[in-house]
């Protein structure tokens, strides 16, 4: 008897094309993953340097950093988050200058793990990381 093979895949060859879809989609899923946190950290920076701007131009104007009644002054809308429109990612928040009117720091805090954790500014310009597992030229550029 003349048995004829029926064209098609074997159950072998089709596991090993799973498999190896299943691995490049797993790679690919986490790069994707990590461009999307980055590209949310590159608009958290920006904000805070237009936060950090928005001190500056109160301090050119009123010779310190707290407001007219010698609190701290809250950020306004779109300083405050970051995107300025939609879902926050990151909190954005004016942390320090309580009893200074010289000085200040403003914070970052994402919503969700990120290996940068939370991005810091002050007033001389200095860039800090908190709660990282990343370095500070990862997180903040060169």
């Amino acid at each position: 008897m003349n048995k004829q093979s029926a064209p098609g895949f074997t159950l072998l060859e089709l596991m090993i094309v799973i498999v190896l879809v299943a691995i490049l989609s797993s790679v690919a899923l986490a790069n994707y993953g990590e461009h999307v946190r980055r590209s949310e950290r590159v608009a958290a920076r920006a904000v805070l340097l237009e936060a950090a701007n928005w001190m500056e131009r109160r301090f050119s104007m009123q010779h310190s950093y707290l407001g007219k009644d010698g609190q701290i002054p809250v950020l306004p809308a779109g300083l405050n988050q970051s995107p300025k429109n939609g879902a926050a990612k990151y909190e954005i928040s004016l942390v320090s200058g309580q009893t200074q009117a010289t000085a200040y720091a403003l914070m970052a805090a994402p919503l969700r793990a990120d290996k940068c954790g939370v991005l810091t500014l002050d007033h001389t310009g200095a860039r800090g990381l908190l709660d990282n597992t990343a370095e500070l030229e990862e997180c903040w550029g060169r």
